[in-house]
């Protein structure tokens, strides 16, 4: 993660008593998740690339899925433990560099919000290259990551933004797209531009 990325998570964090004072968070579990999630015929294995707090990872695992989750951010692994501590959910834990992370087990569903469009954090052919190595066969990848409208479409800080040809050719032709939902919001903090197109992809790996 770059410098710029880490001192401005390093900010949100420390002024963060809660889950719920982060910017980014969100009630409720990505729509294509839950989609993900209901089509499988059993719960496995999930991994949960820069999971923040953890609100996805809990979600999962009171799904019944064994759940690894990690961030570079010591914050959050600390926010997530505090969340755990007292329950008898099947989360680990780990802070760690999504580039630098190895593990000997493969997982049946990857989600990612937020951790590949940080700029600074992972080239997007090493991310593949990671995924290949993470995810099972017929296993479901969700990705949440900035969409890019037009060529006018950036802003000095905050996450990158990638057209959604570019994702999808990317990824191909290991992970096929089985859904794309992308919205416009107006409701984004200043320090990322007020307005981004959200683009939250469903891939499956063949």
């Amino acid at each position: 993660m770059g410098g710029q990325s880490k001192g401005i998570f390093d900010r949100l964090y420390n002024s963060a008593e809660n889950p719920e004072d982060l910017p980014w968070y969100e009630v409720d579990p990505p729509e294509l998740l839950v989609k993900a999630l209901d089509q499988r015929e059993s719960a496995g294995t999930a991994l949960d690339i820069g999971c923040g707090a953890g609100t996805n990872s809990i979600y999962m695992a009171e799904r019944g899925y064994q759940v690894t989750a990690i961030d570079f951010m010591p914050q959050a692994i600390t926010m997530l433990t505090k969340q755990i501590a007292v329950s008898d959910l099947a989360i680990e834990a780990v802070q760690a560099d999504v580039g630098k992370w190895t593990t000997k087990h493969t997982f049946d569903v990857i989600l990612d919000i937020g951790c590949l469009h940080t700029p600074g954090t992972i080239a997007i052919d090493a991310y593949k290259a990671q995924l290949l190595n993470w995810l099972a066969p017929g296993g479901d990848f969700i990705l949440v990551h900035f969409g890019r409208r037009g060529w006018w479409d950036w802003w000095p800080i905050g996450p990158s933004r990638i057209y959604a040809d570019t994702i999808c050719q990317k990824f191909a032709p290991e992970f096929e797209l089985v859904e794309d939902i992308s919205e416009d919001r107006s409701d984004m903090p200043f320090f990322i531009g007020r307005s981004a197109c959200i683009g939250r992809y469903w891939f499956r790996r063949g």
